[in-house]
């Protein structure tokens, strides 16, 4: 068997019972967390654009386009969802860039139409997420070097084989939803900082809906999609970075969600995390603020998408800007979701700051010595002298399985986030509703009588 076949059968499969309590445990609290963001984004410009998008497309009212009440057909509905969750890139991260929105808005379009339970949901989430975590831990994480978005490449497979999974396709159906969700796999990271970054998970959770929908009718597609010498691996990742075959044969040995997801503290690009986790312990710790510091001083990695934008002039380019990340967090002590307007971006406070921020960017022979994955030095110089500097791992950021930011302040944000468009009542309503995705008994009732 190949690869692709051997994927296929694992997906069909795999149960609920066979999923760690850990990997649901965590499916929930990012599917949780998801909703909330989707929500949220819902009102920024970009979830305007798709909302007026769908409707003007007059389809079939099959599912609820979130927070708008409005609803159309399985993809579209997906297609808002999905961007609308990544308008604020608040959502979580870890593996293949941002699994849970290139997945989950897909997943809850098909169960509200189908009337699918929210352990259906959870069980196709986690084998869709470990499809593309396997994908990416087996390709070494190579496609962003060649500019590609992982959420929209490594995301099309995974959104697939979950969708799939929740509509209960054969072997042979799953096999060939695997090989049109290849040639729709794409994404570039020129695209960071603007609309079109969050388009890519509204995209690839369209795709992954009609991937399996066509399946299920009988449209066919090549069967070796992954490991075929002109498939996905070798033509979009690049030929001998991977090792496919002993991927497919030790999905789930072990499971990776519980390990790999990570809830976002910051409404911005999880490159600035580590950095800002490094610099507000500073500043707790050693009580200073922007007018006391004389210069600082962070390492970047020599790819690092926070390095986009040195001098950002919107806000979507502020998301991917170190320097006026660290600024905006020594002027406002704080990064939130209304640290991205225009009004921020333009701040004379904050720019005059930003002129204090420089860049080291690592020689890539440098970084490979040190390990990105060992985190990147902040140093804060004060005025009177006096220097500061912390690391902070990866792993260790404040939202990752190693360091849980804990399921109190996730429905903290939950609830800041939906307050942003729903009543007082309704974010109570939501909270009961979905903090438990495992007590979803039907969820088109659940979705309707609290997302819309």
């Amino acid at each position: 068997m190949g690869a692709t076949d051997t994927i296929a059968k694992w997906i069909v499969n795999t149960t609920y019972e066979d999923i760690p309590p850990d990997a649901i445990r965590v499916a929930n609290e990012s599917c949780f967390d998801v909703i909330g963001v989707i929500l949220a984004g819902s009102a920024q410009p970009v979830g305007e654009i798709i909302k007026k998008y769908v409707a003007d497309q007059g389809a079939a009212p099959q599912a609820t386009v979130l927070s708008s009440g409005s609803q159309s057909s399985v993809a579209n509905a997906a297609l808002a969802n999905g961007t609308m969750g990544h308008a604020l890139d608040y959502d979580d991260f870890g593996g293949f860039g941002h699994p849970t929105v290139a997945i989950f808005p897909a997943l809850l379009a098909i169960g509200e139409h189908s009337g699918a339970t929210g352990r259906d949901l959870l069980e196709a989430y986690v084998i869709g997420c470990e499809v593309g975590l396997a994908l990416q831990h087996a390709t070494k994480y190579k496609q962003m070097d060649k500019g590609f978005h992982s959420t929209a490449v490594i995301g099309r497979l995974a959104c697939t084989a979950a969708c799939a999974k929740l509509m209960k396709l054969d072997h042979g159906q799953t096999v060939m939803a695997l090989g049109m969700a290849g040639s729709m796999a794409s994404g570039l990271i020129h695209n960071f900082g603007t609309m079109t970054k969050p388009l890519h998970a509204g995209l690839t959770c369209r795709d992954g809906v009609t991937a399996a929908q066509l399946a299920q009718r009988g449209l066919t597609a090549g069967e070796q999609i992954i490991e075929h010498p002109f498939g996905f691996a070798t033509t979009v990742l690049g030929e001998g970075i991977y090792d496919l075959d002993e991927m497919a044969e030790n999905l789930g040995k072990p499971y990776r969600v519980q390990d790999a997801l990570m809830i976002k503290k910051y409404p911005c690009c999880g490159g600035n995390h580590a950095m800002l986790d490094s610099l507000f312990s500073l500043m707790r710790d050693n009580d200073f603020t922007y007018e006391d510091v004389a210069s600082a001083e962070v390492d970047q990695s020599y790819y690092s998408v926070v390095m986009l934008y040195q001098d950002p002039d919107d806000e979507l380019k502020g998301k991917f800007s170190a320097k006026f990340n660290v600024a905006a967090a020594l002027v406002d002590g704080e990064i939130a979701i209304d640290t991205f307007t225009q009004e921020k971006i333009a701040d004379p406070t904050i720019n005059e700051t930003m002129g204090k921020v420089r860049t080291r960017v690592m020689a890539k022979s440098e970084e490979m010595l040190t390990r990105s994955d060992d985190g990147h030095k902040i140093k804060i110089t004060l005025k009177d002298g006096r220097v500061f500097e912390h690391i902070t791992a990866r792993a260790d950021i404040l939202g990752s399985q190693k360091n849980p930011w804990g399921f109190e302040n996730i429905k903290a944000k939950f609830q800041e986030n939906v307050a942003l468009v729903l009543s007082q009542q309704g974010v109570e309503d939501a909270v009961n509703a979905w903090s438990d995705i495992l007590q979803v008994s039907d969820v088109s009732g659940t979705v309707s009588r609290t997302l819309s």
